[in-house]
């Protein structure tokens, strides 16, 4: 077999030059130079959007046929940070130590690349109707766009079988946790810091105090099922975000606060939104207003670990990288639970190995490359 890893890592610093960074970029040059890709190689393809500065692209045959292995990458990017603490350029492409740095190196641009070529190498063995590949835009504004993923399926995207192409490989991940996001939001009566009637109480309220209160209780919530699917992950509930107060010498008249809420596929999502609310409920006064917000909720998602694609990824990642990888859910949600629901028993993440996703200085290990393409393509052959 030809080695492409040259032409792969030349393409991964291309994409990684492309700024795609979700809520400051859009997709469209990073879609535009995929395709430019993908006519190179000789793939068919084609760009379907629902939103024109949201575009997504199909790549192979039988967008519709319950046929093939269908390779997922998203091909937008989390944001960089304080780019002073980057020691490498976020979107520079930098190699150093056989090391391709910069953001969306491993999550998901390389997933992009090693796609394309897989289904290369398919095409020249006559054998393209084996798989196909999307890559989706606004996965990183929180894994449940309208604008991807969610777009392709409504538009009857099936397969046999997938693989999201998420960096790493000491695990096979058959699912992830659910997430709720809510605002809680509290509304109190101003009043003048200094004055007599704050003193004694007869006017103002302060909504941050009734949040303290509100979220020292919260942070006692526990739901204490486990999983089998999930043997490191548990509910977890955190605190990411609060702003609040009026203006200096003012009792605080509004407040809010974002609760991330991390659940199990036997923990319910909605009696979870349930509970917090009826919660505020006990911190409400004649003065003390709350109300909760539902910024997202994404149900928990898994597969059988007897799945067909599960097996052969643990065959193959045997004989090509030398490893046993773990089988179980992850931590963080994607959209895996979107393919999973509509019936295509898909891996929801398997790829390059590197590290620093969603950090400083991520990078990928070029090493990895021509193991995970060879992984990719036999997978296409066996699923």
């Amino acid at each position: 077999m030809i080695n492409y890893t040259s032409d792969i890592t030349k393409f991964i610093q291309k994409l990684v030059s492309i700024p795609s960074v979700n809520g400051i970029n859009n997709e469209v040059e990073i879609i535009k130079t995929i395709k430019s890709e993908a006519d190179k190689l000789g793939l068919p393809n084609k760009i379907i959007f629902k939103d024109k500065n949201h575009p997504n692209i199909f790549v192979g045959e039988n967008f519709d046929k319950k046929t093939g292995l269908l390779l997922i990458a998203h091909v937008d990017t989390a944001g960089i940070g304080d780019e002073t603490k980057w020691v490498h350029k976020p979107f520079g492409s930098e190699i150093e130590n056989n090391k391709l740095y910069g953001r969306g190196a491993i999550d998901n641009k390389a997933g992009i690349a090693l796609s394309l070529y897989s289904l290369k190498i398919l095409k020249d063995q006559g054998k393209l109707h084996l798989a196909k590949f999307v890559g989706v835009s606004d996965e990183e504004k929180g894994a449940d766009s309208i604008f991807g993923a969610r777009h392709l399926l409504d538009q009857g995207l099936q397969a046999k079988a997938a693989i999201y192409t998420y960096s790493g490989n000491d695990t096979i991940t058959i699912g992830h946790r659910g997430q709720v996001k809510l605002w809680i939001n509290v509304i109190g009566e101003s009043a003048h810091s200094g004055s007599s009637s704050w003193q004694n109480g007869s006017r103002g309220a302060s909504a941050i105090d009734a949040l303290n209160n509100f979220l020292t209780k919260v942070n006692k919530f526990k739901l204490k099922r486990t999983h089998k699917a999930f043997p490191k992950y548990t509910f977890k509930q955190t605190v990411l975000f609060v702003e609040g107060g009026s203006f200096t010498s003012l009792v605080p008249d509004k407040v809010r606060a974002l609760i991330d809420a991390r659940l199990l596929p036997n923990h319910s999502n909605e009696k979870y939104i349930e509970d917090i609310k009826n919660l505020t409920k006990e911190f409400e006064t004649e003065k003390i207003k709350f109300s909760v917000e539902v910024q997202t909720n994404l149900p928990a998602a898994f597969i059988d670990p007897n799945e067909k694609i599960v097996k052969i990824l643990k065959k193959l990642s045997k004989e090509v990288l030398g490893n046993n990888p773990e089988v179980r859910g992850c931590g963080p949600a994607n959209e895996g639970y979107m393919f999973i629901n509509a019936g295509i028993p898909t891996i929801c993440g398997f790829g390059v190995s590197g590290e620093g996703a969603h950090s400083k200085d991520e990078y990928l290990e070029i090493d990895s490359i021509s193991k995970i393409l060879e992984i990719y393509q036999k997978t296409a052959l066996l699923v």
